[in-house]
């Protein structure tokens, strides 16, 4: 076929965030944040450093899915963690007043 050309279409997004996911929970919240908030929600709070939903941090922190969206209720509510919808998922990532406790 003479003169026919071919053209494929790219979608391309912007990156929303650095993801280091199999590292959640790794990385022990400082002893003021575990007294602050108990050992579980300052372990959430460190995991969200990294941009996750509720079934990718419950798989890589070990505890059910309903156990980390409880946590995650009250870390939100209390305006240490924000979320946005990303296509069908939520994901949920640290604000700046979470990040500022985990730093003290």
């Amino acid at each position: 076929m003479k003169g026919h050309t071919s053209t494929q279409t790219t979608v391309r997004y912007p990156a929303r965030g650095c993801g280091a996911l199999w590292t959640a929970g790794t990385r022990p919240p400082s002893g003021g944040t575990v007294r602050l908030l108990g050992r579980a929600r300052a372990g959430l709070l460190e995991a969200v450093r990294s941009p996750a939903t509720t079934t990718d941090l419950a798989r890589a922190l070990g505890v059910t899915p309903s156990a980390v969206s409880q946590h995650l209720k009250v870390l939100r509510e209390n305006g240490l963690v924000a979320r946005e919808r990303s296509g069908r998922q939520v994901v949920y990532l640290i604000t700046a007043l979470g990040a500022a406790l985990l730093a003290s």
